[in-house]
């Protein structure tokens, strides 16, 4: 009889257990809700924002605030052209670069023309430009009859994302998209230039230099040295419309001033690097156009970029804007055989379909977020994050995904001075008077969660805020 009633409390304690979780669930949903509502409505009372906060296993939601809303997604628009990207072209996609020729070569005189051939590649550098070079040396090529000849129609011609004004064409988050193009280094300020400015002798004008050098970027300076120690004017500015780039202002001695400066023809710029890199190779020097490979041309040298999960991964850690619009309008050709940005961006809604997310509540005409037309809301954004849990490349994902608190560029990005001591892996997003965090968050009973806040018409920064509120959410939760 003992021994009955012993396992009948055994039995009751087990079955208690499930309703027992689900209570402390409630009271910690309860409290967690009451304490994001006192944060916003402390701080936010003018503001438009839309908040959701889903449960990471089963998708829930655990606290909705204006969740319908359609706010400016700002970066966090990027989660959405990952996901895509990674799902409609494979993680182990590659993009590649293809050199031609059109002619027979004859003691060492090429008859004809050097083609490069873009293929919407955001991570070619100079060195792969220096590959190329090499193959052609191995040749025996000295000269060629004809041009350096760069084919970018993989992509179509509007080259400007959707949303730049012209005072902010030349900053490097506005870069140009062109199927082929370069970057300066593994940062990938996609179709820019390093304009470096040092001050040497008093008196004299500063000593201006471009990383890589390109001869079609022309430099106006009109800077000037000034003391060691005084304060440095420097500007760097591109000239509206064209590649010509003024820098001017004072310079200090012994200093160095330095900017990214995005150039008004991405596919003459890499065209023009690539023209260095030959005549560094014994190639004499060649004019330089843009056209399409004829059928009829030989296949010298092919590059292939790292696979995309290595992309992503700088693509989200950094939110690096021109590579969301290459991978847009590349979504768009492989898709639709169409590299526009509408193209691209119908592959995108028709892959959120069929993932299940109501593409209504999701408006952009960009890959990167810039443009202040786009709309999405929190409730969409955090489904996202919940359906893509299910992929095999969602641990890439999560790891591409900056990390608060965390030191370095490629771990905590732009949360690394943020939210420190707690775990907290989320996309941040700006464009002025917007501010997004979207991602995931762990709760103090060790269960991870997912949020998205998106916020607008801000007239201070909303960081603070929005951090305390995913404070808030791991406080409780």
């Amino acid at each position: 009889m003992k021994k009955k009633i012993i396992l009948l409390i055994i039995i009751l304690m087990v079955c208690c257990l499930p309703i027992t979780f689900v209570v402390k669930e409630r009271a910690r949903k309860q409290t967690m809700t009451t304490k994001v509502n006192s944060v916003i409505e402390k701080n936010w009372r003018n503001n438009e924002y839309s908040i959701t906060v889903r449960d990471i296993e089963t998708g829930d939601v655990l606290y909705n605030r204006n969740g319908d809303k359609m706010i400016r997604p700002a970066s966090s628009l990027k989660l959405l052209v990952s996901a895509a990207a990674l799902d409609l072209l494979g993680p182990d996609y590659r993009f590649a670069t293809k050199t031609y020729v059109d002619g027979t070569i004859e003691d060492g005189v090429l008859h004809g023309n050097i083609y490069i051939k873009g293929g919407g590649d955001p991570t070619l550098l100079p060195v792969h430009l220096e590959s190329f070079s090499n193959e052609f040396k191995k040749m025996g090529i000295s000269k060629i009859t004809g041009s350096l000849i760069g084919d970018d129609t993989w992509f179509d011609t509007d080259h400007l994302p959707k949303g730049i004004v012209p005072e902010e064409e030349d900053q490097s988050y506005a870069s140009r998209i062109s199927a082929l193009t370069i970057s300066p280094n593994d940062q990938y300020d996609i179709a820019t230039v390093q304009v470096k400015v040092t001050g040497s002798k008093v008196g004299t004008t500063g000593n201006v230099q471009l990383f890589p050098f390109a001869s079609t970027i022309p430099v106006v300076n009109k800077t000037k040295v000034v003391n060691k120690g005084e304060e440095s004017t420097v500007k760097i500015t591109r000239e509206y419309g064209t590649d010509r780039i003024i820098v001017m202002g004072n310079v200090p001695a012994d200093s160095q001033e330095s900017a990214y400066i995005a150039v008004y023809h991405p596919t003459l710029y890499t065209l023009d690097v690539f023209r260095e890199k030959l005549v560094a190779k014994g190639i004499q020097t060649m004019p330089l156009a843009t056209g399409k490979v004829p059928e009829n041309a030989q296949q010298v040298g092919i590059s292939y970029s790292k696979p995309l999960q290595a992309i992503n991964f700088k693509y989200l850690k950094l939110s690096i804007n021109g590579m969301g619009d290459m991978l847009t309008k590349h979504l768009g050709q492989k898709l639709l055989e169409e590299g526009s940005w509408s193209a691209g961006i119908k592959a995108i809604r028709t892959y959120g379909s069929d993932s299940g997310l109501n593409m209504e509540q999701w408006y952009f005409e960009d890959g990167s977020g810039l443009s202040h037309q786009n709309r999405v809301s929190s409730m969409q954004v955090s489904l996202l994050l919940y359906k893509v849990r299910n992929k095999t490349w969602y641990s890439s994902y999560l790891d591409a995904l900056p990390h608060a608190g965390k030191k370095g560029n490629l771990v905590g990005a732009t949360l690394e001075n943020r939210m420190k001591g707690y775990s907290v892996s989320a996309k941040t997003g700006y464009i002025s008077g917007t501010y997004a965090l979207c991602g995931y968050v762990k709760g103090k009973s060790g269960k991870w969660y997912i949020f998205s806040i998106l916020t607008q018409a801000n007239k201070t920064s909303a960081i603070p805020t929005i951090d305390e509120i995913v404070k808030q959410i791991a406080n409780e939760m």
